[in-house]
């Protein structure tokens, strides 16, 4: 390691910040809705109000605070700026490496832990930052920043840690602060592999109904017309914290119950619900647990921040430039994006050393299909 101080970090929220979360959830007021229409126009009613009640009446997060303890954790200051990650490594002598998993909007580091257990008992060295402004990290700056600005304290972080050259895993954000790590730094990035892909080929950027290729196959076409008509009925939110993150931040960060229905409006949307039922997949301790670690660390709004800084930097590859790192992607029937041709992403990725198209699991597959998930990031290992 070099000379930044790497301390020990327990998660102990205080009695006061927990009071005032209870008090609020106690005094929710609920809105009218609509009778029987289910999830079909956001959070089903019924579901929500007896997810509510749970939380208000039962729900204990001193035994999460306590589980999640379990985990080693660690805080160290990058830049001036603390930075939370959990570090679990193998008890075998013998190590495949490090690996770095980074997670998304509108989860936590904590829904990598399953996965990061399952990695380290095959031989990896796990590393899992809570991004900046998601969680137990503070934001990165006192203004909106991008998501090339946090990847770059988080691959500072990894030479902290004595990792020249490392193994990446994303979704979501973290998907695109892998693209970034791997190709601001491709020098220190062993391999990359992903179950969602950000950055494509120069005029074929996410959302344009475009494949920026004169040769494009009739499934690239498709596909990027399905991208664009799944944008039209999915992404309003996605414009709504590019262009105003703060005004909606307002009443998401004053009130727990309103926090919960939007960020897991998107949970059940964007998971597998066709042989499984939302309440089947995770357990209202999981959902709860997620939601909390955005509330007691007052970072709802700073975790929103990032969709605007999209806005001031680059959300694609430049004509000519490509991913000089082997590549392996885990494909999902992800409800919130179309299956993308293998095609396609070579454009961009032309050493794909892993490509598994799976039948089941959605946005969350670190959840959904945590040992999947695991076999395919070890096959794709074993492939470097």
């Amino acid at each position: 390691m070099n000379d930044a101080v790497v301390r020990p970090f327990h998660i102990q929220v205080r009695d006061e910040v927990l009071g005032r979360i209870s008090r609020r959830i106690a005094d929710a007021h609920f809105p009218v809705t609509s009778q029987g229409a289910g999830w079909q126009y956001g959070v089903d009613h019924e579901w929500f109000r007896a997810l509510v009640a749970y939380w208000r009446d039962t729900f204990d997060w001193r035994s999460i605070e306590a589980e999640l303890n379990r985990a080693p954790q660690f805080v160290c200051a990058i830049e001036g700026r603390s930075l939370h990650f959990a570090h679990l490594k193998p008890s075998a002598s013998a190590s495949r490496g490090a690996i770095l998993l980074l997670h998304g909007w509108p989860y936590t580091f904590a829904t990598m832990l399953p996965l990061a257990d399952l990695l380290t008992h095959d031989g990896f060295e796990v590393v899992i930052p809570s991004l900046p402004g998601y969680g137990l990290s503070p934001a990165p700056d006192e203004i909106v920043r991008g998501l090339r600005f946090i990847s770059r304290r988080i691959d500072k972080l990894m030479s902290v840690l004595g990792y020249q050259r490392y193994l990446l895993h994303g979704g979501d954000h973290g998907a695109v602060i892998a693209d970034w790590i791997a190709l601001d730094s491709p020098e220190r990035v062993r391999g990359y592999h992903a179950h969602m892909i950000g950055f494509r080929h120069a005029g074929a950027e996410y959302g344009s109904g475009k494949t920026g290729a004169p040769d494009a196959t009739p499934e690239e076409e498709a596909y990027a017309q399905a991208e664009v008509e799944n944008m039209d009925k999915e992404s309003a939110y996605f414009r709504l914290q590019l262009t105003r993150p703060e005004t909606i931040t307002y009443a998401l960060s004053d009130s727990p119950v309103g926090w919960a229905a939007y960020m897991l409006d998107k949970w059940q949307k964007w998971s597998d619900t066709r042989t499984r039922r939302f309440e089947e997949i995770y357990p209202r301790d999981r959902l709860l647990m997620e939601v909390m670690l955005f509330l007691v660390t007052d970072t709802v709004a700073t975790s929103i921040w990032p969709y605007a800084g999209f806005a001031s930097e680059p959300f694609g590859l430049a004509p000519g430039q490509y991913f000089k790192v082997p590549f392996g992607f885990s494909s999902f029937p992800d409800p919130l994006l179309p299956r993308m041709p293998r095609k396609f992403a070579a454009r961009a990725r032309p050493d794909i050393r892993l490509w598994h198209e799976h039948d089941a699991a959605g946005h969350f597959p670190m959840l959904e299909c945590t040992e999947v998930l695991a076999r395919d990031i070890h096959d794709f290992a074993a492939t470097l």
